[in-house]
């Protein structure tokens, strides 16, 4: 079945390319396009050059609209179900080179978190800032960085939106701060995907 619609659609585009491509063609040869007529062209192409319309692949266009907006509202399910899963292992303790719900650290945290769903991150809190494409414009989902206790990338969080992010505090375990806190935004480096 989805290849005789496949066969249809390739059918149906290659007639409709090969009329558009012979009028082209005839309007060239002419130098104008006014001067074609109904008679040498169908109806529609006749009435398409005498007004000079450029047709566009429109529905290319809105095929394209259409895969993307799937894309983004597939991201954007993926983007709920990690903060969802991320706010799970709220109160889990912070253990250094944690990467389970005994225990996390800050990536392996993030690591374990994205694993749920099937996607595998680098293990280190650096490795991931490399791993990922920066945003300019944070949604839920990004990852943030920060600069704590040493040069580059040394702490990860997972950002939720309305400027929060959960991670695996040193102090407090697996925890929601806030990027506008003095602390943090002092810190921070920038926010990367690993998603999209």
């Amino acid at each position: 079945m989805r290849f005789s619609l496949a066969v249809w659609v390739f059918v149906l585009l290659a007639g409709s390319f090969g009329v558009s491509q012979a009028a082209a063609t005839h309007a060239r040869q002419d130098g104008n396009f006014a001067q074609l007529s109904a008679d040498r062209t169908s109806p529609d192409i006749g009435q398409w050059l005498s007004e000079k319309v450029v047709v566009r692949h429109v529905h290319h266009a809105a095929i394209i609209g259409r895969f993307a907006s799937s894309v983004i509202a597939r991201t954007s399910v993926l983007a709920q179900r990690l903060t969802k899963s991320a706010l799970r292992f709220l109160g889990v303790p912070y253990v250094f080179g944690g990467t389970t719900s005994e225990g996390f650290d800050c990536s392996g945290y993030v690591q374990h978190v994205f694993a749920m769903h099937g996607i595998h991150v680098p293990r280190t809190a650096d490795a991931q800032f490399y791993a990922g494409r920066r945003v300019k414009q944070l949604r839920p989902g990004d990852l943030v960085f920060f600069q704590t206790y040493e040069e580059g990338p040394s702490h990860v969080g997972i950002y939720l939106g309305h400027g929060r992010f959960v991670h695996a505090s040193s102090s407090r375990g697996v925890m929601i701060s806030n990027l506008s806190d003095a602390y943090w935004a002092n810190r921070y480096l920038g926010a990367k995907n690993l998603i999209r």
